[in-house]
Parts: structure tokens; sequence; C-alpha cells
């Protein structure tokens, strides 16, 4: 489905509703071929070879309140000059204070960190002062990156939620982190991970390419401020499968110039949805193209799946969806722009199961 919104945005989208509530699916097979995931290796078959590094020997304390922030720097460090593949670990036991830190590439070979354990940010504002109020933990120029483990990272976000200009009008509006941002990176996976509580946006993905997101747990309270879970830009070839949002803001946001992102299995809400865009700010061309959503439940949101637009929409209007499952498919597509919503269609065809 195409939508041309003026000369500067385009839009492909393709859906697929199949269960109560509002769920939208779409064959995501067609991805397999074209995206060329790395594989994950079993547990059993990984290299005797693999590297292993305890944050413990580099000095992280893991009590929740001392900064262990040089200690995982140094692990990074010596993690990334291997030429074997390594592995960091954060165990079940430890709860590691991390200001804002720089996790870059290129590694000499494949790293995993494995965050079985908790990493936690400092819950005051005021340890930004001097700093980009826009990252916590930011990763960039990586490829073949893992980051796995089945532990939690909290952006310990209430402080900043209560000084957030949504919340309060009176408070004047400044920019607050990403708890995870990927920038830069290919060829890699997120999965099996908890992200809660995220000072704003909890996981980015910018200018990125081939990416496996699986068996996330993505949490916030319904009314924290832009607490998006997933937030897509400039970025192809992202897979997310198995994974549970449920924040104040997107589930799921897709902004400029992103395309061939795949999103299966997803349980959203509440929160705002599946969102692409805003596109086009300043008359600027943007696109956004092969989206497909497979399997989709989505409850208690703001809206189900909207795009949202700068400009308003010209007499010109072209909009279809392609079912594989005509039987069944209702779906709720909003088109909105800076004036408000200029386009609004419930899509319905056969019955519900």
């Amino acid at each position: 489905m195409s939508y041309s919104c003026g000369t500067t945005v385009v839009v492909t989208l393709l859906l697929l509703v199949v269960a109560s509530s509002l769920s939208l699916t779409a064959n995501a097979n067609s991805f397999e071929s074209l995206l060329q995931l790395p594989r994950r290796q079993s547990r059993s078959t990984r290299p005797r070879s693999e590297r292993l590094l305890h944050v413990g020997k580099f000095g992280a304390k893991g009590n929740g309140f001392t900064d262990d922030t040089k200690a995982f720097a140094d692990a990074w460090k010596t993690a990334c000059s291997s030429k074997v593949k390594t592995r960091i670990l954060v165990p079940e036991n430890y709860t590691c204070l991390l200001r804002p830190i720089d996790l870059s590439g290129p590694c000499k070979a494949r790293l995993t960190l494995q965050i079985s354990g908790t990493i936690i940010a400092p819950n005051d504002p005021d340890a930004w002062e001097g700093l980009s109020r826009r990252k916590w933990l930011y990763f960039h120029g990586l490829s073949r990156l893992t980051v796995e483990g089945g532990g939690t990272v909290n952006g310990m976000g209430q402080e900043w939620w209560t000084r957030s200009c949504k919340r309060n009008h009176s408070n004047p509006c400044r920019g607050a982190p990403t708890a995870i941002t990927f920038h830069k990176c290919k060829n890699m996976r997120v999965e099996n991970l908890n992200v809660i509580d995220s000072q704003q946006m909890h996981i980015a993905f910018t200018s990125c390419r081939r990416v496996a997101i699986s068996g996330l747990k993505v949490i916030a309270p319904a009314t924290s401020p832009n607490t998006d879970g997933i937030h897509i830009s400039v970025s192809r070839g992202i897979v997310i499968d198995n994974t549970t949002v449920s924040t104040g803001d997107d589930c799921v946001s897709i902004v400029k110039n992103s395309s061939q992102i795949s999103i299966s299995n997803i349980i959203c809400g509440p929160g705002h949805g599946i969102s692409i865009g805003s596109l086009g700010k300043s008359e600027s061309w943007e696109e956004v193209r092969d989206i497909t959503v497979d399997t989709a439940f989505i409850s208690d949101t703001a809206n189900g799946v909207r795009i949202k637009t700068w400009q308003v929409i010209s007499s010109y209007q072209s909009s279809s969806l392609r079912s594989a499952d005509e039987e069944n498919l209702t779906c709720l597509l909003t088109l909105l722009t800076r004036e408000g919503v200029v386009w609004s269609q419930k899509l319905s065809l056969g019955t519900s199961r």
C-alpha cells in the first residue's frame, strides 16, 4: 500500500489483521533471504575459543550504588581489541550502576554482551551535567554484536518524567536520554532482555543495517512521557519478533528513510500503538517503505497503526490493503498532520473469528 503526501512523503505498508482487539498480520517470509541476518549459535555449539570477561574482574562491584562505569569501559576495551570471539558477562547477582557511556567499534571479532543481572542508570538527571542529555548506553560503529542474557536494563526514568514539560507545563521542555542507542551498527542481534523505565525512548536504532530483535520486554508506566519502546530511523533490514512493549508512547516508531522493517508476534499496549512518522518536516523528502506487521496484538492504545506527516495531504490520495486472508481483516489507519487528523478510515472485510 502506498501513500503519497504531496511530493514529500512516500510510505509503503503491508498489513493483515487476524485477532481480537486489533491484530495486524502479513507474510514476513520474503524478508528472510533479503536480510541475511547472522545465525545464532546454540550454547552447545559455541566455539570453545570464546573468551569470557566477567565485569567483576575489571573492578565492577555490582552493588547498585558504586559507580561501575570505568570497570565496564575497561571490559569493553579489552573485549573489542580481542582477536577471538569474546563475551562480556554481567552475572545474575550483579546490579551495575553506569553513568552515560560510549561503547564504540569497530571491534576485531564477534562480541557478545550478556546481561544476566541488572544495569541501572543514575536516578538524578544532574548526572548528565556537561554531557549529551540524549544518550545513556550508546553503541556505535559495531558489526556482529549480540546483546542478550535475560537480565534488565533500568533507565530509572522517574525523575526525568517528573521534570518533563508534558507532565508539568511550567517545566522547560528539554531532551532526555534514550536508554539504549545503536548507531551505525550492522549484522547484530538484541534478544532476551528486559528494558524498563527509560528516561525517554527505550531502544533506538539509527543508521543500522540487518538487525534481529527478539524476546524483548519493554515496560514503562502508561503515564510516562515520550517513552517509545523501539524507535527506528534511517535503518534497513530490521526484524522484530516475539516482543512485548507496554509504555507511555509508541510501541514501535518508524521514521525517516527506513525500509524493510518486519514486525511479528508483538504484544503492544498500553501506549500509542505502532507509528510511522512524523515525516516530511520542513517540506523535506522522507521515505518509509516495505513495512510488514505479522500477528500483532494491540490493546489499550491511543491508536492501532498511524502514519503522521507534517504536510497537509494533497488532493491526490491512494490507498490499498493487501491481505493474505481477506475473510478476516480489520484495521484502523490514521494519517495525521500538524493541523490534526485529515484522513482516517476503518477498513473491514469479512467476519472476525
